[in-house]
């Protein structure tokens, strides 16, 4: 019996993948675990391992061909099975049972006449070459939508040299598509068959690679459904930069720590502590997560991805640091793993390494909130009645509201101060 394989959910986001290339072809004996194609999702490249055993017996889905998750893209069978064609449907038998075999052959051959005469008018339009829309005459009013008048002008695009495929000679956006630009001085008139319009410069239209179009319609979703509050408060790291120093100065500390394992191993503490930021909104209430898996964002060509690092309320800093950088490297290089971009509870986004102040992070959904950390800067500080030089941080958590209030908030970064501006209590 055939072993269906079918596409799966490679991320949370995962809606659908694209084949890029078989690693298998069919003969092949696969077995669990082998990596059988390699898969873009609205991640990464990803690989895809095999989770049944067999012999790969037909390969449904080709390379480039998208198609969405749970739909089956091979089947595994028995080496018998290789090269064998499925058995097509049982007919419904008809009163053309009684037709003589010989004639039944001619008839099959043949095929229905309604089908075939079908069949050679669908050719004959495919092969007949495309009409061209009728001359526009002179003085003739153009009749164009506000938004192709605007895709036109932003084009450079002349609507009188455009002739119209649409009802009444209408010109519709595919109209549009090879027109002949105009130079730049002759773009910014307005035709007086037309109304005015606003002209824009012209510029190159880059298009979204699937990962950038994925972001973009997850964050308007969140911006849209979740309503956003902020929290921000100042941390002194003073302390924090002493004790980095230190391991990095340790010849029994290997692993590099760096301010963003800090933030994870604090963070992860003071999740533990107030657990309801740990949480997602379900529309029922809120679902309050058994594990913490804290989300690190890494920024990438064209866009941004967020590996998960699972089960940190049980990681030592040390553990911390030395999965961290295995789990980043890994998302750099276009090689993680499925269970590295799933089952985030909370995200880290962190931009210390450039010369932000301060800045606000769209919430990663499901979960109900997320830490935008900032440079670490010296700034004027008042202590004991005496000003001094401080290395402080800004940090703003966005929060849920359908989930959290603002005192929840507060309390949370509360607890992140004492537990960042006390750092020896991270080694513990």
């Amino acid at each position: 019996m055939a072993t269906e394989v079918i596409m799966p959910r490679m991320s949370d986001t995962m809606e659908e993948g694209k084949i890029l290339k078989w690693l298998k072809k069919v003969g092949d004996r696969i077995e669990v675990g082998d990596i059988i194609a390699e898969v873009e999702t609205d991640k990464a490249d990803m690989e895809m391992e095999a989770l049944d055993d067999g012999f790969l017996t037909e390969i449904r889905a080709q390379e480039g061909e998208a198609v969405p998750v749970g739909a089956v893209i091979a089947l595994l069978g028995e080496e018998a099975e290789v090269g064998v064609a499925p058995t097509p449907p049982a007919r419904t038998v008809s009163s053309s049972a009684s037709t003589p075999p010989a004639e039944k052959r001619a008839n099959a051959k043949a095929g229905p006449p309604v089908a075939k005469s079908a069949a050679k008018k669908v050719r004959k339009i495919r092969e007949a070459p495309p009409k061209k829309p009728p001359a526009r005459k002179k003085n003739e009013r153009i009749l164009a939508s506000p938004i192709v008048r605007k895709i036109a002008a932003e084009r450079g695009i002349e609507l009188a040299r455009v002739r119209g495929s649409g009802p009444g000679g209408r010109i519709i956006k595919q109209d549009l598509e090879g027109a002949e630009v105009m130079p730049v001085a002759a773009a910014l008139k307005t035709s007086p068959a037309s109304p005015p319009v606003a002209t824009t410069p012209t510029g190159k239209v880059e298009p979204f690679s699937r990962m950038r179009a994925t972001i973009a319609k997850r964050m308007a979703d969140s911006m849209r459904e979740a309503p956003h509050f902020y929290v921000t408060t100042e941390i002194d790291m003073s302390e924090a930069v002493r004790l980095r120093t230190s391991l990095k100065l340790s010849d029994r500390v290997s692993a590099d720590v760096t301010y963003t394992h800090l933030l994870v191993k604090a963070v992860a503490v003071a999740l533990g502590r107030h657990p309801r930021l740990n949480a997602s909104f379900t529309g029922d209430g809120r679902e309050l997560k058994d594990e913490v898996n804290i989300g690190i964002a890494v920024a990438l060509d064209d866009g941004l991805i967020v590996p998960v690092l699972h089960d940190c309320q049980a990681l030592s800093l040390l553990d911390i640091a030395a999965q961290a950088n295995a789990l980043v490297e890994r998302a750099r290089t276009g090689k993680p793993t499925t269970q590295d971009l799933s089952g985030g509870t909370f995200t880290i986004s962190n931009l210390g390494m450039y010369p932000v102040e301060h800045f606000t992070a769209v919430i990663n959904p499901p979960q109900a909130a997320i830490l935008a950390t900032s440079a670490i800067k010296e700034r004027p500080a008042v202590r004991d009645g005496q000003v001094v030089i401080s290395r402080t941080m800004m940090v703003t958590l966005s929060c849920d509201h359908r989930v959290l209030d603002g005192a929840t908030g507060a309390q949370f970064l509360q607890e992140l101060k004492n537990l960042l501006e006390n750092p020896v209590g991270l080694m513990v």
